[in-house]
């Protein structure tokens, strides 16, 4: 009896786990981090930076950590479906149209994903195609 119990509870256990892998689990598109195309368009704004400094204005704040030696930090770079596009003012030149979904990016994800020193962080802009 036991034994048939061991196994039901070990079958449920691992359909459980199956059904939470990362491939069957919706890509989650709100929160802070993430600026929606649906979001872009209700608030009628002209381009996306302003749609980032009007929505989410913390993507344009550097979020570093405090460091007892003064330094230069590198300014925030605005990558365009992964390629580098420009400073944050770029943001004026991306067509509003074309945009899928705006990402604020931190600065150890940043230095992973493209390399280099990112201390601000990073927005990811991905377009339609």
């Amino acid at each position: 009896m036991w034994r048939r119990v061991s196994y039901v509870l070990a079958v449920v256990s691992l359909t459980a786990c199956a059904a939470a892998t990362p491939a069957t689990r919706p890509l989650r598109v709100s929160g802070r981090d993430v600026l929606t195309a649906a979001e872009i368009v209700a608030s009628r704004v002209t381009d996306a930076y302003q749609a980032v400094s009007q929505l989410r204005p913390e993507f344009l704040r550097p979020r570093t950590t405090v460091v007892v030696t003064p330094r230069v930090q590198t300014p925030l770079v605005v990558y365009l479906d992964d390629l580098p596009f420009g400073p944050a003012e770029s943001l004026h030149y991306i067509p509003l149209e074309r945009v899928r979904v705006i990402r604020y990016i931190g600065p150890a994800d940043a230095d992973l994903r493209w390399g280099g020193s990112h201390e601000t962080g990073a927005i990811l802009v991905t377009t339609l195609k």
